[in-house]
């Protein structure tokens, strides 16, 4: 659990520091994808983590999860 919240952290920061940089070379779309070996669970959790987070930074986002479905 705390290596999580140290990854969470670590790539919120990242995305703190990029994400303005993107937008001033006019970039309209950044995909970010999280995987983990079975993708219903850890990946799951980062991924709606990234997407709350980036919302509150003011951009638009949409939170696809590829495997969450697959048995």
């Amino acid at each position: 659990f705390q290596q999580t919240q140290e990854y969470l952290k670590r790539l919120k920061d990242l995305l703190a520091f990029s994400l303005p940089l993107y937008a001033e070379e006019g970039k309209t779309m950044l995909v970010i994808a999280i995987g983990c070996t079975g993708g219903k669970h850890r990946s799951v959790a980062v991924a709606r983590a990234l997407a709350e987070y980036i919302g509150t930074l003011g951009y638009r986002v949409t939170e696809t999860h590829r495997d969450m479905t697959r048995t």
